[in-house]
């Protein structure tokens, strides 16, 4: 069978070129379990991207030793080049299944303090190269209308997941499936815990979230997450004797809530994004994921090669969690830290550590600024960058006494490092956003 299919697409390619090109986006030469024959769909895919031709006379000659293997194909009468789709995809199909085996024999062989990760690496490099297909707009247009419908017919108010803050919600419609997003903050500001709350905003709302949190433990995350829901001091979780009988109570309280929310929680350092990617696919196959985050960028354990530069590697991981949330149709939330560029003044797209590859495959870029470091509880968001809506600013009062961040219509601490003119959506969060909380009356803070 493995040889019948695979002579079948190259004896289709030598006889009608047009075959190659609807075999292209299917199959690589190391599909072919027959080494003659990878080395001869190597020859036609060399041939082909040089818009030479790479008919079986042809081929003989640029390759002698493939001559007779080439010439005795395309001799072989009766080639249904109409059929040549079906044949790649049984050659695709195989070539899964002995990279399956394989893989199942590194597992056997794996040693190490990871090799959970490790194996999963492994599954994660035999998926499916390509998945997708060219189809007419028509198609896109159905799907596109049967959703619209499917919107009015549930009066939604909003199409993605809620952030839990009205006005950024407002402008983003949600979280969107699909979307990288990118939330990035000089260290301290509070992205952590922003992100938290959002996490814990959805799982509110029965939606299912993976955290990958490959800085802090998952009891740290746990810790904020009480405190949050609780709303007592974070720092307490440290030093329970600031604690009252109040507080523990309103502690039990949200950790019988917490125990039943669909959040997951991966606590594992220095993951690679191959790993990362699998863990999530593998949760995702038994839980349906609704939204991912990861905290943080420049904590995952870059791809390595010979010439590859950090920017470069940046790259090959945000474009693999950029095809994770379209994969998966979720958001995918990831937290980066920005340069110093960043520090005191207003932060632009320039400010993310390496830009280019981040501000390339963000859909979505929201900074957390702090204006003036001596007001730490105000923190201006800033939509930065959005591919199908606006930009703007919100400001958000950071109670990190309880890990919450709320909207505010507190001036702005220091106009003169914040621009002049407001946006439409920042002026709006001003005129309807939450009163004003008072400021936290602790010194340990704890504000990542």
């Amino acid at each position: 069978m493995i040889v019948h299919a695979e002579t079948a697409v190259l004896g289709a390619c030598m006889t009608d070129p047009k075959c190659y090109w609807r075999v292209a986006d299917l199959l690589v030469p190391g599909d072919f379990a027959d080494g003659r024959h990878a080395k001869l769909f190597a020859l036609i895919t060399e041939q082909a991207r040089q818009s030479a031709p790479f008919d079986a006379i042809t081929l003989a000659d640029l390759q002698p030793a493939l001559g007779s293997l080439a010439l005795d194909i395309h001799n072989t009468e009766g080639w249904r080049t109409a059929n040549v789709r079906a044949y790649a995809e049984q050659v695709a199909s195989l070539a899964i299944t002995r990279r399956v085996k394989s893989a199942g024999a590194q597992i056997a062989r794996l040693d190490g303090p990871d090799v959970l990760g490790q194996a999963q690496q492994l599954l994660g490099s035999c998926l499916p190269r390509h998945t997708g297909e060219v189809k007419h707009i028509r198609e896109y247009l159905r799907a596109s209308v049967a959703e619209l419908q499917r919107r009015v017919d549930a009066k939604e108010s909003m199409t993605g997941l809620p952030t839990g803050l009205p006005t950024l919600d407002e402008m983003l419609c949600g979280y969107q499936p699909g979307d990288l997003i990118v939330i990035a903050a000089r260290p301290s500001v509070g992205k952590t815990a922003f992100t938290v709350q959002s996490l814990v905003n959805a799982a509110r709302h029965g939606k299912h979230v993976l955290f990958f949190s490959l800085e802090m433990t998952g009891v740290k995350i746990a810790d904020r997450i009480q405190a949050h829901i609780a709303q007592v001091n974070a720092a307490g979780m440290k030093r329970p004797a600031m604690f009252d009988n109040a507080d523990f109570g309103a502690l039990y309280a949200a950790g019988a809530e917490i125990a039943e929310l669909p959040l997951f929680i991966d606590e594992t350092p220095a993951l690679t994004v191959e790993a990362l990617c699998a863990r999530a696919r593998q949760l995702h196959a038994t839980q349906k994921l609704d939204l991912i985050a990861i905290d943080y960028l420049t904590q995952m354990t870059p791809p390595s090669g010979p010439k590859l530069s950090t920017a470069d590697a940046l790259q090959i991981i945000t474009r693999a969690l950029k095809q994770l949330a379209k994969e998966l149709n979720v958001p995918v939330l990831l937290l980066s830290q920005l340069n110093r560029e960043g520090d005191g003044h207003r932060p632009t797209l320039r400010a993310l550590r390496d830009s280019g590859a981040i501000e390339q495959d963000a859909d979505l870029v929201i900074f957390l600024h702090r204006p003036n470091p001596a007001k730490r509880e105000h923190v201006i968001l800033i939509v930065e960058k959005q591919r199908d809506g606006e930009t703007g600013d919100i400001h958000l009062f950071a109670n990190m006494r309880h890990q919450r961040f709320t909207e505010t219509d507190e001036p702005i601490p220091d106009e003169a490092s914040t621009p002049t003119s407001m946006s439409g959506y920042a002026q709006r969060s001003r005129n309807r956003a939450a009163p004003r909380q008072p400021a936290p009356a602790w010194h340990e803070r704890n504000d990542r």
